[in-house]
């Protein structure tokens, strides 16, 4: 299990990255850093120097949405591997945008709105030794 991970939280929302950010630290995460949007998130993990184990990224940002993200992380050899917590909203094409973003093996994904204990236990399983559905890995 990861005990101090980098969490690296990208929403165009300010209030919901710091209510996520609040759930984080109640859950004892202290390596948290918040962007903006997708496109200020490649420029931050294109740095080799910014340690990121875990990507909360919203859907729907301007710029570059969050399955841009995904694709981006994808797509960097550094990087490819980092989890990746795909957050969206109850609208329409839920299904569609779960099926893309799956393509691109997004690790996890919560519906808008949430509940911390939902955001705990996706957080938990993504930096520890098994995967969101319980089984064991590695």
């Amino acid at each position: 299990m990861n005990l101090n991970p980098f969490i690296l939280i990208v929403d165009d929302d300010a209030m919901v990255r710091d209510i996520i950010m609040e759930y984080l630290q109640t859950f004892g995460y202290k390596n948290i850093t918040l962007l903006k949007d997708g496109a200020s998130a490649v420029r931050y993990l294109q740095n080799p120097n910014n340690r990121v184990d875990l990507v909360i990224s919203d859907w729907e940002m301007p710029e570059l949405d969050g399955l841009g993200l995904l694709q981006a992380v994808r797509r960097n050899p550094l990087r490819k591997d980092v989890k990746f917590l795909m957050i969206t909203s109850q609208r329409s094409q839920e299904r569609t945008k779960i099926t893309r973003a799956a393509h691109w093996k997004v690790d996890a994904y919560i519906v808008k709105p949430f509940r911390g204990g939902v955001l705990k236990e996706k957080v938990d399983a993504l930096l520890g030794n098994e995967d969101v559905f319980g089984k064991q890995t590695g």
